[in-house]
């Protein structure tokens, strides 16, 4: 399954058609929920809040995710209604909203009020846009629509789209970053199909039971509250940061040692000025390379996992020259079976870091890298920010940044419908970013191989920059893996 930045790829044209979820009489008609928010939501929400001030816009802050699936079969506009409201009724992220209300008494800033509706009560508005027979102008008006659909400070958040053919159509779908996570859409993409069937055939659909991420949200904030300074989480992180010189890592951070920016520079820079970043989308190694390359890993006492960052660490100490290889890796927090399924944020952030002082072999750099990776995962079972909160406070010498260089892998093999997305049927989209110095790479290994995609700075005609980095370090990567691969006596039948 392709994880692709929208303009990259076109879709075939047709009749576009945009669905908007409503309730009659609004917000007004919800009730208020006492279940509080994430760190993260909270974060996200506040951020939009000082973004609309600075500008007096919504939208525009382009961090959404979304879906685009491929139906071979004429659009069935009363199926399709029945999918949509089906799959909102499903997921209850889909059905709360989280709103500026009231100032906060120990700081002054705006409080948070959740509100909440039943399902059943959510509706779609359909509105044709038109037929287009040339893909780009289409694209630019789903994305468009994508970007000013999702601001976080209004529900809904999130919205839907159909390109309709005469033998087959498109769904599309985007919502804010706060509703959902990659993982949420992997498994997305095949609940919608499963519906869409049922709601054609005239059957119930077979889905597994999800948990509501409005009640993670609510536990998980509970729990990370009550937690002190004395969170493993906070010795990690404490320690990474330390070790970095108080900064958060960069990508090539040896080429460039490029100034501290303080968050709200940060932001401001990273919304309101300079280019879209650019993004490259490739197939890594096909399915027989990718077992070759795991079969060293094991061979070697390590996990495909291990290995990928292995390689990683390994070109980018070829490459700077840097004695430490640092990241930050989202992972996810799905623990309980009830949350496999549910839509939602279920993500944490893990250190890394990888000596590389004594340029390991291949071989001696899995095991080092198998340990980092379960020493990391301490740190991500507690919200990075809380984890920032109670570092600025326990230990006023270290600064918690934003991340800056982030490495992402998930193994989607065994997603439902993972086969068929993978040939084609889904892939997941990523909004635009304009942020001046993120470099994030998602490495997804698919039953066709492993696959990668990037963002990163806009190339600079007038010098080389961290965005040309990017592609030649993405590209040594890869002959890297296939030159590990190559030693592998793995075979397969045929």
């Amino acid at each position: 399954m392709k994880f692709v930045q929208i303009l990259e790829e076109p879709i075939a044209p047709g009749g576009l058609a945009e669905w908007t979820p409503f309730v009659p009489g609004g917000l007004g008609e919800w009730s208020t929920d006492s279940r509080p928010t994430s760190h993260n939501h909270e974060q996200h929400l506040r951020s939009a809040f000082a973004h609309r001030l600075r500008t007096r816009r919504e939208g525009g802050r382009e961090s959404w995710l979304g879906l685009a699936i491929e139906f071979d079969e004429p659009l069935s506009i009363p199926a399709i209604r029945a999918t949509l409201l089906a799959w909102i009724d499903r997921h209850e992220v889909l059905r709360s909203h989280v709103v500026l209300k009231g100032i906060r008494p120990h700081d002054g800033a705006p409080g948070l009020v959740r509100l909440s509706t039943g399902p059943g009560t959510v509706h779609l508005r359909m509105g044709k846009v038109g037929w287009y027979s040339d893909p780009a102008p289409m694209i630019d008006q789903i994305a468009g629509s994508f970007d000013r659909a999702t601001a976080p400070l209004h529900w809904p958040a999130y919205m839907f789209s159909t390109v309709a053919r005469e033998d087959s159509f498109t769904l599309l779908f985007a919502g804010d970053h706060s509703l959902l996570d990659g993982y949420s859409l992997i498994v997305a993409q095949d609940e919608l199909v499963t519906l869409y069937r049922a709601a054609r055939d005239h059957t119930t659909p077979v889905l597994p039971d999800v948990g509501s991420y409005v009640d993670f949200s609510a536990q998980e904030r509970r729990l990370a509250d009550e937690t002190g300074p004395d969170h493993p989480a906070i010795e990690a992180w404490t320690t990474f940061l330390r070790t970095g010189h108080g900064q958060m890592p960069r990508f090539a951070a040896a080429e460039r040692r490029l100034p501290e920016v303080s968050r709200a520079d940060a932001a401001t820079s990273a919304s309101e000025s300079g280019p879209p970043q650019d993004s490259l989308t490739e197939l890594l190694l096909d399915d027989d390379q990718t077992n070759r390359f795991t079969a060293v890993c094991s061979e070697a006492g390590g996990s495909l996992f291990a290995g990928v960052l292995s390689a990683l660490a390994i070109v980018y100490h070829d490459m700077t020259g840097d004695t430490e290889f640092r990241c930050v890796m989202p992972r996810h927090t799905r623990e309980g079976p009830e949350w496999l399924a549910s839509l939602g944020w279920f993500v944490g952030l893990a250190p890394i870091c990888l000596d590389m002082s004594d340029s390991p072999t291949f071989g001696q750099l899995i095991a080092r890298a198998g340990a980092e990776l379960k020493h990391g995962r301490a740190g991500s079972t507690l919200p990075y920010l809380r984890v920032a909160e109670l570092i600025e406070s326990a230990h006023p010498d270290v600064v918690a940044g934003e991340p800056r260089f982030a490495l992402s892998f998930i193994d989607t093999r065994y997603a439902p419908g993972a086969a068929a997305a993978d040939a084609g049927r889904a892939r997941v989209l990523r909004s635009h970013s304009y942020a001046p110095e993120e470099v994030f790479i998602w490495l997804n290994r698919t039953p066709g191989g492993l696959r990668v995609s990037a963002r990163f700075p806009a190339a600079d005609a007038s010098a080389p920059s961290t965005g040309d980095l990017v592609v030649v370090y993405l590209h040594r990567f890869a002959e890297l893996l296939r030159n590990i691969g190559d030693r592998s006596t793995f075979a397969t039948d045929g």
